[in-house]
């Protein structure tokens, strides 16, 4: 009872109820959407393929993501449907997958979820044995809580898996340059491979670990070769989670070209007005939080001051990402997460040093840097709670399906904008008449043909589709704002013309509003309005409009392939 009493010490029972905490905020309602998956990335990279690998073939096919997550996932599937055992026949699985998949992404979530909390752990250990445990104790908190890694805790996507192996890949870059012991060449290198194997821009963290190898060269020779084993250790780490890369290394380095000359070359339709340098800073305002973003700036003062090696080292892999990430051609918050540990080790740099400077007894320090710490995440935990609870209300877009489904018969030809994944079109099935799942509820055929393009949908879109629509029986027509809005953003003059064409010549049947009844709209923006963060969120989803366009007779079955082609591929 004594040994107990002694582990579970006041840091270490604090820590536990950050990490439950956190980890209670994710779980909350993360059945949101389900059996649909509306987040792109999510339905469509890794837990479909690792359902698929059921199927017997390890090799995922897919190399635009490193496959750590996908493995993950695979794994965690193996013992959910085994009963612990992670051996058997699981074609239930790929049955229940095509069947209803909500038990499968659920599994997949709460695994974003737990890696996230691991994460959070890893920077309260990193935090404890470079400074000490109040600072440990803040940051794990800072990840526990700022809004980003919440937000992508609640999505299947491999993001927040990057969090605790970039902790560790930093400590031990610090390490190397402090002590040199082999093992933080070691420690240092299976950070970076397991970082890399969650995310491929994490290997930007191999820096610091050349730079304390350069550092600690002037005075060791042997410290060459050791920067080689870490660099060595991390293929091998990174090989563990991908394994395939390199067996496979053909496909590998061509699907890789090709994603990053669609990030680097190809601008997102509605990003037209952002700026890589000014979307990453501002992301970090809700990402992070304005106080805490402001902390983690005292605190890289503070440290600089302290030890302007050390926060040279630590400094380098964000500031690596930062630059890589804002001479892209597209933008998204949640790529700069891998950079979140070193933001939140910063914060509790400077959050410990500001509590040290209020002259009180060192019991009521402790109370001064939790209310600090509090004060802080009092942003980024409001909109946590807020978010969690608005993820349990209907989405715009199911309550768009229930409207569709009594009002029109089965194998409807209809228009929806592409902010729905494939099974929405399909019919809905119960375990007595699984067949209906081969049914089409929806028709989608125009969608169909513009996504095989690979343009982006609003960019195809002109005032002269409403005639093919009605050639072609497509007489409802489903808008939604995530797609309307990227026209606005960059005022495409042929797409708003097509707008304003289709209220004219319509009459709108129905329209689902996402927002509190006196706020105003946000404005489409690549994260915010997906992620919820805005308090005019009254639900999830986008606000959905359902026309019925005039002098147009109704048509139900499939379209001929291509013939709901734009007009300028066709």
């Amino acid at each position: 009872m004594r040994r107990l009493r002694a582990a579970i010490s006041p840091a270490r029972a604090v820590l536990g109820v950050i990490l439950v905490a956190g980890l209670a905020l994710r779980l909350r309602h993360n059945d949101y959407g389900l059996p649909y998956v509306y987040n792109v990335d999510e339905g469509s990279h890794f837990t479909n393929r690792a359902v698929a690998m059921f199927g017997g073939d390890s090799n995922p096919g897919y190399f635009q993501n490193p496959s750590g997550f996908t493995y993950l996932v695979h794994l965690a599937l193996r013992l959910q449907w085994g009963r612990g055992w992670p051996f058997g026949d699981f074609d239930a699985v790929v049955r229940q997958y095509a069947f209803d998949p909500t038990s499968i992404y659920i599994t997949a979530r709460s695994l974003a979820a737990l890696l996230c909390m691991i994460g959070a752990l890893a920077a309260y250990w990193v935090g404890r044995r470079l400074w000490g445990e109040r600072e440990g104790l803040v940051a794990a908190a800072v990840l526990a809580f700022a809004f980003l890694p919440v937000a992508y805790s609640r999505v299947a996507v491999t993001d927040v898996g990057t969090l605790a192996p970039v902790a560790l890949a930093l400590y031990g870059a610090v390490r190397v340059y402090e002590h040199g012991a082999r093992r933080d060449y070691v420690l240092a290198g299976v950070g970076i491979g397991l970082a890399i194997g969650f995310k491929y821009t994490a290997g930007l963290v191999l820096l610091p670990l050349l730079a304390a190898g350069a550092l600690r060269a002037r005075h060791e020779r042997r410290a060459l070769l050791d920067t080689g084993l870490g660099v060595v250790v991390a293929v091998a780490a990174f090989s563990a989670t991908t394994p395939w890369f390199l067996l496979d290394l053909d496909a590998a380095l061509r699907q890789i070209r090709g994603q990053a000359e669609t990030a680097g070359e190809i601008r997102k339709l509605g990003q037209a007005d952002d700026s890589g340098p000014g979307y990453y800073l501002h992301s970090l305002t809700w990402g992070l939080g304005f106080a805490a973003a402001a902390a983690a700036a005292v605190g890289c003062v503070i440290e600089a001051r302290r030890d302007p090696v050390r926060m040279l080292l630590l400094a380098l892999f964000p500031l690596a990402l930062f630059a890589y990430l804002s001479v892209q051609s597209r933008f998204f918050g949640r790529w700069l997460l891998p950079a979140y540990p070193v933001l939140a080790l910063l914060c509790g740099v400077a959050l410990v040093r500001l509590a040290a400077l209020v002259r009180l007894r060192p019991a009521l320090r402790g109370l001064a840097l939790a209310l600090l710490t509090a004060a802080v995440l009092a942003q980024p935990l409001a909109a946590d709670v807020r978010t969690a609870t608005l993820l349990g209300r209907e989405d715009t877009r199911q309550e768009a399906r229930d409207f569709l489904v009594q009002r029109f018969k089965p194998r409807l030809r209809m228009v929806i904008e592409p902010a729905v994944p494939g099974r929405y079109f399909r019919r809905v099935a119960d375990r007595r008449r699984p067949e209906l799942l081969r049914h089409k509820e929806f028709v989608r055929g125009f969608s169909r043909d513009v996504a095989e393009t690979r343009i982006d949908y609003a960019a195809t879109l002109t005032p002269r589709r409403l005639d093919a629509y009605r050639r072609a029986g497509y007489c409802v027509v489903m808008t939604m704002s995530v797609i309307r809005g990227r026209a606005e953003n960059d005022r495409v003059p042929q797409a708003l013309a097509y707008y304003r064409r289709l209220e004219r010549e319509s009459s709108e049947i129905f329209r689902a509003s996402p927002w509190e009844p006196e706020a105003d709209p946000v404005r489409f923006h690549f994260d915010l309005s997906y992620n919820h963060y805005s308090t005019a969120y009254a639900r999830p989803g986008p606000e959905v409009r359902i026309y019925r366009l005039r002098d147009c007779r109704q048509g139900y079955g499939p379209l001929e392939r291509g013939a709901g082609r734009p007009e300028s591929t066709a």
